[in-house]
């Protein structure tokens, strides 16, 4: 979760474009009707959008000299509509294939898994880009398990790594303890700079919670009540990606979207 001060346009080649981000809202073009097919055009099969527990299948257009890349999406979603949508900024991994997360403007200060952390930011991740290489797993609980006897750690990149300054990095740090509990180390600034590090720890049985499907309803933040998830999903090759989501309940205020977050194995 970095922390953005003053605006520097940057360019990425191919699959990364980190760009500025305007202080508002939406990040669509508009449209319901997808583009024509493009060779730069790569099929998410299996996303998560902000917002919503079902899989969808999203299209990423690639980022050109002259264009930013848009995301094509068959649903209309919280900062999203139906139809082209406008990124300022993609992050896929270098580690694994066809996994990645699209960002949009975003006109809220409370970016990613803490309400008030890096309040100058204003990149948002709308979704979490998975291709039909990745599935949820059946059986979370026993990979929960294999993921605590390795002390498995993530990489989070709930804003897409956004910063102002170089290229983007981690947003946060997950770490699965051996009893079954985790700690999500959030980035209060840059790294590279000045950073304070949030650190927000989950029991074992609250780390169960998370991974059913009903979910663990989280209380913590007074002002954003949510319903948080995190899924496990695997590919062909038994990697493993995280991807974490907090849907807003009754009594979040109206400016909190919630958040989808995707950690990437280190």
């Amino acid at each position: 979760m970095m922390h953005r001060a003053g605006c520097t346009a940057a360019a990425f080649a191919a699959a990364l474009l980190a760009a500025c981000g305007g202080g508002g809202g939406g990040g669509g073009s508009g449209g319901s009707a997808p583009p024509a097919p493009s060779s730069n055009a790569s099929v998410y099969q299996n996303s998560t959008t902000l917002g919503s527990v079902g899989a969808v299948s999203l299209s990423l257009i690639a980022a050109t000299t002259t264009a930013n890349a848009m995301l094509v999406s068959p649903v209309a979603a919280p900062l999203l509509t139906a139809g082209n949508n406008t990124l300022v900024s993609t992050h896929l991994a270098t580690n694994v294939t066809g996994a990645g997360t699209a960002c949009v403007s975003a006109a809220t200060n409370s970016i990613g898994t803490v309400t008030g952390v890096n309040a100058g930011v204003n990149i948002k991740s709308v979704a979490a880009l998975l291709d039909n290489g990745w599935t949820v797993s059946a059986t979370p609980s026993a990979n929960w398990t294999t993921l605590s006897a390795s002390s498995a750690v993530f990489d989070g990149w709930e804003n897409c790594g956004a910063k102002a300054e170089g290229a983007p990095s981690p947003s946060s740090t997950l770490t699965v303890n051996a009893d079954g509990s985790f700690s999500d180390n959030v980035f209060d600034g840059n790294p590279s700079t000045t950073v304070t590090t949030v650190n927000q720890s989950f029991t074992a049985a609250q780390a169960a919670s998370l991974l059913s499907d009903a979910g663990y309803l989280d209380s913590s933040q007074p002002a954003n009540p949510q319903t948080i998830r995190l899924k496990i999903y695997h590919n062909a090759a038994q990697q493993t990606v995280l991807v974490e989501q907090g849907i807003p309940v009754s009594g979040a205020t109206s400016q909190n979207a919630g958040f989808v977050a995707i950690y990437f194995p280190r």
